[in-house]
C-alpha cells in the first residue's frame, strides 16, 4: 500500500473522520491589495484587513466565501516558503487547509501512517497549524488547523 493510500485510510476510514471541514484555500499572490480588490470587484467578496503571518514573512488576508475562506498570501521580501513558491511556480493555488478538533492527536495518527509532517504545530492565521509534505498527499500541500 502506498503512503498516499494509507494516508486516505487514516484520514477517512479508521472509525472517526479527522477532518471537520475545509477551512481555507491558500493562494500565493504577488500583490495583496490587487488580489483583495480583484475578489471585491469581480465577485463582491470582502476580505479581512491584512495581518503579518508566517513568522513575519507574509502579509495575509482572508476572503470569506460562505462556509470556507480563501487565504491570500503575499510574501514580504524574497525569503520564505511563499516567496520561493512564487518564484518557481508563479501566482495561484498554494495549499488546502482542513480544520481538525485535536491537531496533536491527528499528527500522531498521520505520523504512525508514515506521512511526513513539516515541523511542529505553531500559531497560524486561524489557530494552531501544521503542514503535511505533498509527497504523501498526492502532490498537494496540506495544512491542518485546530481553531
Amino acid at each position: 500500500m502506498s503512503v498516499s493510500s494509507l494516508s486516505l485510510k487514516v484520514l477517512f476510514n479508521w472509525g472517526m473522520q479527522m477532518i471537520k471541514k475545509v477551512s481555507h484555500l491558500g493562494m500565493a499572490v504577488k500583490n495583496l491589495e490587487e488580489a483583495r480588490e480583484f475578489y471585491r470587484s469581480a465577485f463582491g467578496l470582502e476580505s479581512s484587513d491584512p495581518i503579518i503571518g508566517g513568522d513575519g514573512t507574509l502579509r495575509v488576508s482572508m476572503v470569506d466565501v460562505g462556509n470556507t475562506l480563501i487565504e491570500l498570501l503575499q510574501p514580504i521580501g524574497n525569503e520564505g516558503v511563499v516567496a520561493k513558491f512564487l518564484e518557481k511556480r508563479g501566482e495561484g493555488f498554494h495549499h488546502i487547509c482542513y480544520e481538525v478538533d485535536d491537531i496533536n492527536a491527528e499528527i500522531a495518527s498521520l505520523k504512525a501512517a508514515g506521512l511526513e509532517i513539516l515541523g511542529e504545530p505553531k500559531p497560524g492565521a486561524e489557530g494552531m497549524a501544521v503542514f503535511l509534505h505533498p509527497r504523501g498527499t498526492y502532490g498537494v500541500l496540506v495544512e491542518l488547523v485546530e481553531k
